[in-house]
């Protein structure tokens, strides 16, 4: 029996001599390894896109060295063609855009805000005051000694000109 199992044993280490090396089997990568791996296939890929967008990017703009400054960081340029552009610097780079004949001809001053007059109703203890909004007529009272006591213009009431409608529908 033990010459049986040494020619076992002997022929295992022949078979074993006689087979092509292997390469021994690879470590698992760590997290960090992995990461890096990762990293650096991230960075090839933003390359490649900085590349081919560099081929399509516009042509930048630049303020012209004869503009003339008509405000900060904003100037004016008439090219060759007769067309004025302005140039406007901003935080993302300059920006170019055409003048618009609306802004070549002066626009009128703006009017002056017209208050729309107050009408005062006397009710006996109250007064009702009234005013045309936009929304429709706004109405609200107030005590006579309130109203003397103010001696200016009648203070407009807090809430919305409707829930005044309801109360004095109600009274």
């Amino acid at each position: 029996m033990k010459t049986i199992a040494l020619m076992l044993a002997g022929a295992a280490l022949w078979a074993a001599e006689s087979q092509p090396a292997q390469t021994p089997p690879q470590k698992p990568k760590t997290l960090a390894e992995q990461r890096a791996e990762a990293a650096a296939a991230r960075q090839r890929l933003v390359k490649q896109a900085a590349a081919q967008s560099a081929k399509k990017a516009a042509p930048t703009v630049s303020i012209p060295p004869d503009a003339v400054q008509v405000g900060p960081n904003l100037y004016r340029h008439t090219d060759a063609d007769g067309k004025t552009w302005f140039y406007g610097r901003t935080p993302l780079g300059v920006s170019r855009w055409e003048d618009s004949p609306a802004s070549k001809t002066s626009a009128p001053p703006p009017a002056a805000k017209q208050e729309t007059p107050i009408t005062k109703t006397d009710l006996g203890e109250k007064l009702q005051y009234e005013r045309q909004t936009p929304f429709g007529s706004m109405k609200w009272t107030q005590k006579k000694t309130a109203a003397d006591a103010g001696k200016s213009a009648p203070a407009a009431p807090k809430s919305s000109p409707q829930s005044q409608d309801k109360k004095a529908e109600q009274q």
